[in-house]
């Protein structure tokens, strides 16, 4: 047959048309069916057996049910496949040839033979084609259930039953010399228990090598079998915890579920678990009481299944636990016929660690919704201030402290914004700071807030968006910005005065050598206002106003009595820091730095008072002011550290500009005829210079949320110290201990704490424009953005493939960014300086007027040049 993989038999004149069956790609003979068989086979014509030659069979060799050639006339088998032979316990085919059946007898084997005449009977008897038509095409295939005659005694499948089928088929003549008998009986034998019983050891075999632990347990979980891997682990594992020699354990599903850790979370995917008693400790009463709820589960409420997940022993090492799902069902045992579980135990190890980091994630995604949802409440009832949350880690941590300490219980929402700001690199940044200037929002778009994020991030942006080099760029690293424009100490400044100073005035604020004119004095008169315009004094002094007004500022504050500083040489010094403050630089030159020191000036007298700041820290606050952008190159530090300028190298990347600065500065200090300290006491001068170095440090952007919120941790203290002075009520004086070791000034203040207010003080004042009047305000955003773009100029002669942000002149420049900047960088900053010195609030109110006036020109979308319309304008 054709279902047996014959190839089809050789075309006879009367053998009927072959039809494909689509149900399956073997073909094969189909029977009449449908209306009108009977009739059909009734005048069907005389159908003979097929016609094919012996070696046609060889490809049946393959099939693993017996299939075989029978001679039913002679009892003899002509042909076998491979199963065939084997059934019979033959080598080859001659040997099965030699098989004679004669001999069979008994109540199967006549059955048998019958059947297999019955088949081939139509084709001997027949004389006519057409007769008994009916009969014949019925008669070409049989099928019978019975043993098999011919099989040896010891053959394992003697007293088997088999489906034994039969079909007709006609051999043809070879040349091989065999004498074959023109008609034969195809005969194949399949055992329904054999079968059976191939599927059933296949069954086994997979369960004993797959590594997931089954069990089948009884429903009072007593074990009924496992799979061996189950057994040895479980067995293996009793015998460390009990001892080899120690049958006291039995291995049943209460001692498998004792293994697990209890005390970690025991979880119910399904939420259909056991309500346990958190008074119980005992694992044995956890798990009894466990087994009753599966039993009640599995066989009252009939669940599908039952899963609980848990920690158990590692395979590999049981003395660690990993995540497993118990997953169990209602079954029967094939014994008994009872009720029984079927357990399975699996390893959800990695699954359970990525569902806990899911809930973690959730968790923090439902804090950070809370958290915006109370932002935009407050942000609709006071109204946006243009400012960022300043909430950092550090400030949550000491919050939570803080209430714990009070006796509050901190809740859950509160332990998960410290858990997730707790993951932010820079702790002292504003949370969620990146991926606000990053997020292309309004205010942020483009550049803008690349810029801010490569200013304030101290990795800096090249390293967050790891921008490549050109081999140019490369090349030109190497060749030190310094050793090409490194500012020689000797050069004197080509407007400057210092061959021919005149002895310094004992009377005069400004020392003789300085113009004493009318209109230098009326803009000195204004050094007190918040409003300073150092424009205006640059243009009376003939571009000496650092100079001019560090002369006078030390006189007015008599710094040179006090300090014992000769007033000629420090006029010397004056000039000398002056000339070191390029007028190439658009920006960072003496007249910004002139701006810096009024502001400094201000914030010192006006701001801290003498309760923070006495003769000493206002002397290191406007030497700090003064020194503190001394031999500026023009370009920023990620420049310098970019193409490894000589400063870079020097100081290891960390803040080049603002170590230079102070080394710089010091060197003429300490250099004849410079050195105004030379009669001042070494205790003085060390502890002027610690003060100078951390404010200039501190004006490094990079570092500037540290500083900050370092600051605001003092704020309210230096709030209600500037409130109230030393000795009111309400304000402790440092203690007898403290006042003795020097770890406190008058104030209460600790030396830390003073300088650090020093340091925020210089840092407001080296943005001191941003509450200037407009159009001065503005004509420093002008000047800071022309240099911006010289830098953009020189990362293009340098190779750079791409320019630093908002350094581009053919694109838009830092006047497009000034709202950004604001929220980000300044009202924080002076929200927070003023809240702790709030004498100094005048300049708030002038620092958002410069706010609202950006807001509007980004509104308008204005350019630079129509900005100063809107201000005359207004």
């Amino acid at each position: 047959p054709a279902e047996l993989g014959l190839p089809p038999p050789k075309p006879s004149s009367s053998s009927p048309p072959l039809t494909r069956s689509f149900s399956d790609k073997r073909q094969r003979f189909v029977e009449p069916s449908g209306p009108g068989d009977e009739a059909a086979a009734a005048t069907t014509t005389e159908r003979p057996p097929e016609a094919y030659e012996l070696r046609h069979f060889a490809s049946m060799d393959e099939l693993e049910t017996p299939v075989w050639l029978l001679n039913p006339r002679s009892r003899k088998n002509v042909w076998g496949n491979k199963a065939a032979l084997s059934l019979y316990g033959k080598r080859s085919v001659e040997d099965f040839r030699g098989l004679s059946l004669a001999h069979c007898e008994g109540d199967f084997a006549k059955p048998f033979f019958d059947e297999a005449a019955r088949v081939l009977s139509p084709s001997r008897n027949s004389s006519s084609p057409s007769a008994g038509s009916s009969a014949r095409s019925q008669a070409a295939r049989g099928q019978l259930q019975c043993r098999l005659p011919g099989l040896g005694p010891g053959s394992p499948q003697l007293h088997y039953v088999f489906t034994v089928r039969f079909r007709g088929v006609r051999l043809l003549s070879e040349a091989s010399g065999i004498s074959l008998p023109s008609e034969v009986c195809l005969v194949t034998a399949e055992s329904s228990l054999f079968n059976s019983m191939n599927q059933s050891l296949r069954a086994l075999e997979m369960l004993k090598s797959s590594p997931i632990f089954t069990f089948l347990f009884s429903t009072e979980g007593q074990l009924l079998t496992a799979n061996p891997c189950a057994v040895t682990f479980y067995e293996s594992f009793f015998e460390r915890k009990y001892g080899a020699a120690s049958r006291t354990w039995v291995l049943d599903l209460r001692s498998i579920l004792c293994c697990g850790d209890w005390d970690e979370t025991v979880s119910y995917p399904d939420n259909n678990g056991p309500a346990l008693d958190p008074s119980v400790q005992a694992k044995e009463k956890k798990a009894e009481k466990l087994l009753e709820h599966i039993q009640h589960v599995l066989f009252v409420e009939k669940f599908e299944s039952f899963r609980i997940q848990m920690k158990m022993p590692k395979r590999r090492d049981p003395s660690k636990h990993r995540w497993v799902e118990f997953e169990m069902w209602a079954a029967k045992d094939p014994i008994t016929q009872l009720q029984a579980i079927l357990v399975n135990q699996t390893n959800m190890q990695e699954t359970k660690k990525l569902e806990l980091e899911l809930k973690d994630k959730r968790d923090d995604l439902e804090t950070r919704n809370k958290q915006l949802q109370v932002e935009l409440k407050r942000a609709k009832g006071h109204g946006a201030k243009g400012s960022l949350d300043l909430d950092n880690t550090v400030d949550k941590t000491i919050a939570l402290l803080d209430s714990i300490m009070a006796g509050k219980q901190p809740g859950k929402e509160d332990i998960q914004r410290l858990k997730q700001a707790l993951r932010t690199q820079n702790l002292r940044a504003p949370n969620r700071l990146e991926e606000m200037l990053l997020s292309n929002k309004k205010g942020f778009e483009g550049e803008v807030g690349l810029s801010l994020f490569e200013m304030l991030n101290p990795k800096g942006l090249k390293d967050v968006l790891a921008q490549p080099l050109s081999a140019r760029e490369n090349s030109n690293a190497k060749k030190s910005l310094s050793r090409n424009s490194t500012m020689d100490l000797d050069t004197e400044d080509e407007g400057g005065n210092e061959g021919g100073l005149e002895p310094a005035s004992e009377d005069g604020v400004i020392p003789r050598g300085i113009d004493q004119s009318k209109p230098v004095l009326e803009v000195l008169e204004t050094v007190d206002d918040w409003l300073f315009d150092a424009f205006k004094l640059e243009e009376v002094t003939g571009g000496h106003p650092l100079s001019v007004l560090a002369c006078h500022l030390f006189k007015r504050l008599n710094m040179f009595e006090t300090f014992e500083i000769n007033e000629t040489q420090f006029l010397h010094f004056a000039l000398k820091i002056e000339s070191g403050y390029p007028v190439s630089n658009a920006y960072h030159n003496r007249t910004h730095v002139a701006n810096v020191l009024q502001s400094m000036y201000t914030l010192l007298t006006k701001g801290l008072g003498p309760e923070v700041a006495g003769d000493e820290e206002i002397l290191a606050g406007l030497l700090a002011a003064l020194i503190h952008d001394y031999e500026h190159k023009g370009v920023n530090n990620d420049f310098l550290v970019r193409f490894q300028d000589d400063l870079a190298l020097k100081y290891n990347d960390r803040s080049p500009l603002e170590n230079h600065h102070i080394s710089a500065a010091f060197d003429v200090m300490l250099t004849k005829p410079y050195d105004i300290f030379a009669n001042t006491s070494l205790e003085v001068f060390i502890k002027l210079r610690k003060l100078v170095v951390a404010m200039v440090l501190a004006t490094d952007m990079k570092i500037h949320f540290e500083v900050l919120g370092r600051f605001r941790l003092i704020e309210k203290k230096l709030g209600r110290l500037s409130s109230d002075p030393v000795g009111s009520e309400g304000c402790s004086s440092p203690s007898a201990e403290e006042a003795q070791s020097g770890s406190a000034d008058s104030s209460g203040l600790q030396p830390e704490e003073v300088s650090l207010a020093l340091q925020v003080c210089l840092k407001c004042a080296d943005i001191g424009h941003v509450y200037c009047d407009s159009s001065v305000h503005l004509r420093w955003v002008q000047k800071l953005e022309q240099e911006f773009f010289a830098q953009g100029d020189r990362e293009e002669e340098n190779g750079a493939i791409t320019k630093s942000p908002l350094m581009d002149r053919e694109k838009a420049g830092i006047t497009k960014s000034q709202v950004g900047f604001f929220k980000v960088v300044v009202v924080p900053l002076f929200a927070s300086f003023c809240a702790a010195f709030p004498s100094t609030a005048p300049m708030l109110e002038s620092l958002h007027r410069n706010l609202k006036l950006w807001a509007k020109i980004e509104e308008d979308q204005l350019e630079i040049s129509e900005v100063f319309d809107v201000v005359l304008s207004d």
